[in-house]
């Protein structure tokens, strides 16, 4: 979990987003609450995935207009990208149609602000926090080297998680404790 609320996501669509392929659902002004109460759904999903409670969800839609704009859905075609405040509260669902909806997911934060426990794998929550770097101008140009991580496949420390802290000091502790 990162400190604080204060940072931003970022979608890219590489496929056409329609309000058939599962298109984002957000709930306008939802990022004015705050850091709202969400839970880990370990069972019902493929992965680890934050969840609302229904009756919050209900009240943030009510609250942003009902039926009339209480929940948004932005689409476009391929190439498209939306910028959006960590707090709105947003989802997804499934793809039940016969065309493609490939999204890319960034969460940017400042990196005094970065992720200090993982509940989900590296390959999801990244463990690296070197700032961006800037390339040249004339980037688009001419061939810079650039770092390409996991160039070799993925590590198997890119399925772990944290553990609990504690967990992980007592776990440290016994390894370094030599016996007599």
């Amino acid at each position: 979990m990162m400190p604080t609320e204060r940072a931003m996501n970022v979608a890219i669509f590489p496929d056409d987003v329609n309000e058939y392929n599962g298109p984002l659902m957000f709930i306008p002004g939802s990022h004015k609450k705050g850091v709202v109460d969400a839970k880990h759904d370990l069972t019902t999903t493929s992965y680890p995935l934050w969840t609302v409670d229904n009756d919050l969800i209900r009240q943030l839609v009510d609250r942003a207009g009902g039926k009339e704009g209480g929940i948004v859905s932005p689409k476009g075609p391929a190439g498209s990208m939306i910028l959006f405040h960590s707090c709105l509260v947003h989802a997804s669902t499934s793809n039940l149609s016969p065309w493609n909806r490939v999204s890319v997911y960034l969460s940017l934060c400042a990196v005094s602000n970065h992720i200090r426990r993982f509940k989900r794998p590296e390959f999801i929550a990244h463990r690296d926090f070197t700032p961006i770097a800037m390339l040249p101008d004339d980037c688009l140009k001419t061939a810079y080297p650039v770092d390409l991580p996991w160039k070799n496949g993925m590590p198997a420390s890119a399925l772990a998680t944290s553990s609990d802290p504690i967990d992980q000091i007592r776990k440290v502790t016994a390894e370094a404790v030599i016996p007599a």
